[in-house]
């Protein structure tokens, strides 16, 4: 350490020296040789000899700004390292999963195999199976039941045979020219039914009309069936919203009142109890025994979670028609009154 009565001499240049063996490899050097964030000091003998207290306490903060430069670049590049090992990592796992995965497709795939060599094997042994051969022909045809149904096929097929040929001869029988009267008579009969299939048609396009017009208008009475009821529906739920409106303005103004019968009958208590106080103080003090403080009056009863839920704001909505108007009796508010006690308490 240089002594405070040393002359100051005057400011001398430092030699500013960057080298690339300094600068971490993941930092790119400023212009100039600079490293960002700060830079190296190098200082001779003569010039540390020379230099003043101030100089080299701007050098040390000089210095230390270049150490802090350096270790938040060692920092951000062991974060960036961590990170890079955390995703190899991640890919050595997805790796190795696909490949587990890949073993247990190839296994699925080598089952599926075989059993398509199972399924053709047993195909070709139920195409086999099912290919007639001789001896089972030959077995068929002295089975009685075969021999049975082949003999009522052949009188059916013979029967039918004799109808085709009785058939094509009364045809050819009753071949007519349009001039010959049965001609004429054969074409007559063919406009009437053709008239009457026409008229039928007509008859049975118009009763499918009428049919549809008839489900259609039922439809339409049924709509508005419908509408008539969803109407009424909304009335009454209107109605039943108005009616739950006036229960819950009159449930409101009973919990008011019955706060209220609370209240006073806790004043009630705090008073006759601080009168039987009283009385027993003055009797004792006319007796000539010893005067004894009366006991402070009983701090005011706390309310209940439900008696404060009782405060909150209820909606009160006037009604259309008249107003839900519900009368008690006095036996009935009392039973209210202990029931709301009991809760309280």
């Amino acid at each position: 350490m240089l002594d405070e009565n040393t002359t100051c001499s005057p400011p001398i240049s430092a030699s500013v020296v960057a080298s690339p063996s300094n600068v971490p490899s993941g930092a790119s050097a400023a212009p100039g040789g600079a490293v960002p964030g700060g830079t190296r000091l190098r200082l001779t003998e003569q010039q540390l000899e020379s230099a003043s207290k101030e100089e080299l306490l701007a050098h040390c903060k000089q210095q230390d700004t270049y150490i802090d430069s350096l270790l938040s670049q060692a920092t951000s590049h062991e974060a960036e390292m961590a990170a890079l090992r955390e995703t190899e990592d991640r890919l050595r796992q997805q790796h190795a999963d696909l490949l587990l995965r890949e073993k247990v497709l190839v296994r699925r795939l080598a089952a599926k195999e075989q059993e398509m060599q199972e399924y053709a094997g047993q195909l070709s042994e139920l195409k086999a199976r099912e290919a007639p051969g001789v001896s089972a022909l030959r077995s068929a045809l002295l089975d009685p039941a075969v021999n049975l149904l082949l003999q009522k096929l052949r009188q059916e097929l013979a029967a039918t045979r004799t109808r085709v040929e009785e058939t094509q001869n009364e045809l050819s029988a009753w071949k007519f020219t349009p001039d010959s009267n049965t001609g004429k008579r054969l074409m007559a009969k063919c406009r009437l039914l053709y008239q009457e299939n026409e008229e039928l048609g007509r008859v049975i396009a118009s009763g499918r009309v009428a049919k549809l017009e008839g489900e259609l208008a039922l439809q339409k009475s049924f709509s508005e069936e419908v509408k008539k009821s969803q109407s009424e529906l909304d009335e009454f739920l209107q109605d039943l919203d108005e009616d739950v409106e006036g229960m819950q303005s009159t449930i409101y103004y009973l919990q008011q009142e019955l706060r209220k019968a609370k209240d006073t009958l806790a004043a009630y208590e705090q008073e006759r109890k601080a009168g039987t106080a009283n009385g027993k103080s003055a009797c004792n003090g006319d007796s000539g025994s010893e005067t004894h403080a009366s006991p402070p009056p009983p701090p005011p009863r706390r309310r209940t979670s439900s008696e404060d839920s009782d405060d909150l704001p209820l909606i009160k909505k006037v009604r259309r028609d008249s107003e839900l108007s519900v009368h008690y009796s006095d036996e009935e508010v009392g039973g209210g009154l202990t029931n709301g006690e009991s809760s309280a308490k």
